[in-house]
């Protein structure tokens, strides 16, 4: 018996070997038996259009409300502590249609301990802010990502098992 239908978010789905690594992610998700849909990552290659670019937003709505779990990856995106945008923006997406989210990361420790910039501790309201005066969430992402799902220290195949362990729970009462 199937698990469920998995939709897969990160920024993989940008790189060059994004349908190799599609195909090990499908394997990964099969032995944990989920099924996943189809990852959209060849949008990018020579198709950079208005049109195209909107199609595949609709594709992916459409995909994210035909799931039953997201899992992204929310590890550091380029140089900040912040997750992908488009990654964040479907995991808010995902909780409103409902869906179970999972998201995953290298390093879950809060945003301030990752930081590499400059901080300062504030006293007064006890938080770390940065040289701006701006403060860090507490959790390893922002706060309403870490609401909508549950965040795992590892990689994809952690959350599968996290998924696969939660989706007999669920399925079963």
């Amino acid at each position: 018996m199937k698990k469920g239908k998995i939709y897969l978010s990160g920024p993989d789905r940008l790189r060059k070997d994004a349908k190799e690594q599609f195909e090990k992610k499908k394997e990964l998700c099969e032995s944990y038996g989920f099924e996943l849909l189809e990852y959209p990552c060849d949008i990018y290659i020579n198709k950079d259009t208005y049109d195209n670019n909107v199609a595949l937003a609709k594709k992916r709505l459409k995909m994210i409300e035909d799931c039953d779990i997201l899992i992204g990856d929310v590890n550091d995106f380029r140089a900040y502590v912040e997750p992908f945008g488009e990654t964040a923006l479907e995991f808010g997406i995902a909780y409103g249609f409902g869906k179970k989210i999972y998201g995953y990361m290298k390093d879950a420790r809060n945003c301030a301990q990752r930081y590499s910039g400059e901080k300062t501790f504030d006293e007064e309201n006890k938080r770390w802010t940065d040289k701006d005066g701006i403060g860090f969430e507490p959790g390893p992402v922002n706060l309403m990502l870490e609401y909508g799902g549950k965040i795992i220290e590892g990689d994809l195949e952690d959350a599968l098992k996290l998924a696969g362990k939660e989706w007999e729970f669920y399925v079963h009462r």
